[in-house]
């Protein structure tokens, strides 16, 4: 029935004018409140708080990137002899609106869940008439305006109240909305490319990323052990292949298990990564393992592991557990590098994704090994690995360091680290194109270094002009009654701009729209107001009921002789406005 009713009022929605006025369950439903199991006095329980954002519109995070978005906020009313603990949030969101010039979203669209532990007093006696009330407030948009911020609420009775049918446990979230728009790491990018492309381009993806993991300081030495190791086996070409194949089997067999058991977690794996302390540690320890990169000490794998692989164990079988025994040897390198996707695999919450995503990267990781092993006859020594993989592990040191900051932004205020990583990815790269000593004597690998430290600071270059020279803006005064009549009396036409301080394409439009040197110096002819309607009080409330402001941003015009001339609700982009104020005299 509430399917019934959301896809109704969802088509209504979809053909009728947004309303600034519109009832807070035109886009959020409270579809469901349940308990994990039923209220005993003297134990614990979660309440269980299922939502519906309507399609087409977003509410944002409890963690919006701005402090000027509102945040989504669920708060519950519990009886005497019941505590609600903290809230836990689904995962958020990130979303790129079409109109955005690269700014994203942390937001919340679609199903929600929302998890709230309950602690029963001793002395709690369950029965009819203990009302508990949850109530949402949240901030609702689409990708063109925003309405005012609403609230929804349900009351239920705790005597009546069901149990979810064995639904238990956190509402997994991979990492804090905070932390997800720090930076375009593995896991984001590589979820926006099987958004965006398919599962074939994502998978590809992942096969190439596979193979350049063979470039890390832990995994380039395995090299020379599978060598020697398939060196010793006996057979014809075919034996030695069925051989290799069961080889990079067993790398992949690893690499999956751990993918299937994050998707199976029930959320322990990402709900962890939103504890500030274990942020912190995650931290540290990529800076100890920066620290190895740079010589500061060796990290390698613990001597018995190596002689372990080294070992040569004759059949297919043995082939099989010496490709499990690699996955194991190289993990101390690889293991920041996979991070991103662990996160996006919990995400999803499908062992058979994080199977295959995993199998797939195992392969990449393997294939070079199925060539190796055909020719470990042939080859006598392995060639020295040279400068070339010296200045390869200091690029995974900045590397780390960077996850390093990565981690701490949600632990930092401001988002401090995530305005300071552009600039550190740009210094780094001119320290690695022209000052460190490693990389200079062969001069193929000096001309590529070098490429890179220019393109670094021309980069670096852009993003200090960009921010320093800041485009003109459009200004407005703020909005007044008497100025529109000083308008009319001098003849003067009008561009009023309704927003709020919440309003997201608001914002938008003033870093696009507003700085668009044909709209500033076509709109120099008018008289510019400004009416913020951040604030939901009387003046505001006549101001929209008087012009009929049914979201933010609404742009109106008005020409010469005091009459509207148009009123348009929603993003604007500067080719339309611009053609809209050429036609109004």
């Amino acid at each position: 029935m509430i399917a019934i009713v959301t896809v109704i009022l969802a088509i209504a929605a979809a053909g009728a004018p947004r309303a600034w006025a519109a009832s807070p369950g035109q886009v959020v439903f409270i579809k469901s409140v349940t308990l994990e199991r039923p209220l005993q006095p003297g134990a614990s329980s979660a309440l269980m708080v299922d939502a519906l954002v309507l399609a087409g519109w977003h509410i944002n995070s409890n963690h919006p990137l701005s402090d000027d978005y509102i945040a989504t906020d669920l708060r519950v009313s519990v009886p005497n002899g019941i505590t609600a603990g903290a809230v836990k949030y689904p995962e958020a969101k990130e979303l790129k609106l079409d109109f955005s010039g690269g700014g994203k979203l942390s937001v919340f669209g679609g199903s929600i869940a929302f998890e709230v532990p309950l602690a029963v007093a001793s002395d709690f006696s369950a029965g009819p008439g203990h009302n508990l009330t949850v109530t949402i407030d949240y901030q609702p948009c689409n990708d063109n305006l925003c309405l005012k911020p609403a609230s929804v609420s349900s009351t239920v009775d705790l005597g009546t109240l069901a149990a979810s049918d064995g639904r238990c446990g956190a509402v997994a979230s991979a990492i804090a909305s905070d932390a997800e728009h720090a930076g375009d790491d593995a896991g984001e990018a590589l979820a926006r490319v099987f958004d965006k492309h398919g599962n074939i381009l994502g998978f590809l993806v992942v096969l190439l990323g596979g193979l350049a993991l063979n470039l890390t300081p832990c995994v380039y030495p395995l090299i020379g052990v599978t060598i020697a190791y398939f060196g010793r086996q006996g057979g014809g070409p075919r034996n030695v292949l069925v051989l290799a194949v069961c080889y990079v089997m067993g790398i992949a067999l690893m690499f999956s298990a751990v993918g299937v058991a994050v998707a199976l977690s029930g959320g322990i794996f990402g709900a962890a990564l939103q504890n500030p302390y274990v942020l912190t540690a995650i931290a540290a320890t990529m800076l100890v393992l920066a620290a190895s990169c740079f010589g500061v000490f060796t990290l390698q794998p613990p001597q018995f592991m190596m002689r372990w692989a080294g070992a040569a164990r004759p059949g297919y079988a043995g082939s099989m557990l010496m490709g499990l025994g690699m996955g194991v040897v190289a993990a101390p390198c690889i293991g920041p590098i996979v991070l991103g996707l662990l996160l996006m695999v919990e995400r999803s919450r499908s062992p058979v994704f994080g199977f295959a995503l995993f199998f797939t990267l195992a392969i990449g990781l393997g294939l070079p090994y199925i060539g190796l092993a055909m020719a470990a006859g042939s080859i006598k020594n392995l060639p020295r690995s040279g400068e070339w993989l010296a200045w390869v592990e200091r690029l995974f040191g900045f590397v780390l360091i960077g996850l390093a900051t990565y981690f701490l932004d949600p632990v930092l205020p401001n988002h401090l680290m995530s305005r300071i990583l552009p600039y550190y990815g740009a210094l780094a790269a001119i320290y690695l194109g022209f000052f460190t000593a490693v990389g200079r004597n062969w001069r193929p690998f000096l001309v590529f270094r070098s490429a890179v430290g220019v393109a670094a600071v021309l980069a670096l270059i852009y993003m200090t002009i960009a921010r320093g020279s800041a485009p003109r803006m459009l200004e407005f005064e703020a909005f007044n009654p008497a100025l529109l009549d000083s308008a009319a009396s001098k003849g003067k036409p009008v561009l009023v701009d309704f927003s709020a301080d919440w309003c997201i394409p608001c914002r938008e439009m003033e870093h696009s729209t507003f700085v668009d040197p044909s709209v500033v110096k076509e709109a120099a002819r008018f008289v510019r107001l400004r009416a913020n309607l951040t604030a939901q009080d009387t003046a505001n409330e006549a101001l929209i009921s008087k012009y009929e402001i049914q979201g933010v941003p609404t742009t109106m015009l008005i020409d010469s002789r005091g009459r509207v001339f148009e009123r348009k609700v929603g993003y604007i982009d500067a080719k339309e406005l611009l053609a809209d104020l050429h036609r109004v005299d």
